[in-house]
């Protein structure tokens, strides 16, 4: 397996395809919810791929010059619990190791505090709950860690 950056349309195309299956699709979300997400920052776009089929995708932005949002994270269904979310995470790091010290935040889904509390997240401030996930069970959570002590992930 190869950890990337989605350079190319057509990869760009299948991360986008690749999140709408996994995050937006099973909760009858609008095919174009990810447009209503997007945080118009500079952004690293990551893909996990073996034997030209994309198992997972990473979608980060720069918030400022020392901390970086995990937008999106998906792993298809059949390749999950088999690290390919800690390896997508991992380059993420080795990527941005030069920053110190470097936040990193996302919005957990409630589904995945645990993957992100294993990266070494810890929550901050109390749980979100967003139209149109909580009539789907899902509650969002904000998570942070800094200054990347954790490149052995």
């Amino acid at each position: 397996m190869d950890i990337k950056q989605a350079t190319t349309h057509q990869e760009q195309n299948e991360l986008d395809q690749l999140l709408w299956d996994v995050l937006w699709k099973p909760l009858n979300f609008k095919r174009n919810i990810r447009e209503t997400f997007k945080l118009h920052m500079p952004q690293i776009d990551l893909i996990a791929i073996d034997q030209d089929v994309i198992m997972g995708a990473l979608v980060a932005n720069w918030l400022s010059s020392d901390e970086i949002e995990i937008h999106h994270i998906a792993v298809k269904r059949d390749f999950q619990k088999k690290a390919v979310g800690r390896m997508l995470f991992k380059e993420l790091s080795i990527l941005t190791q030069d920053i110190t010290p470097l936040t990193i935040t996302t919005y957990a889904r409630n589904t995945s505090i645990g993957f992100f509390s294993k990266l070494g997240f810890e929550p901050v401030g109390s749980r979100l709950e967003v139209e149109g996930f909580m009539e789907q069970g899902i509650w969002l959570q904000q998570m942070s860690v800094t200054n990347l002590g954790y490149h052995q992930a």
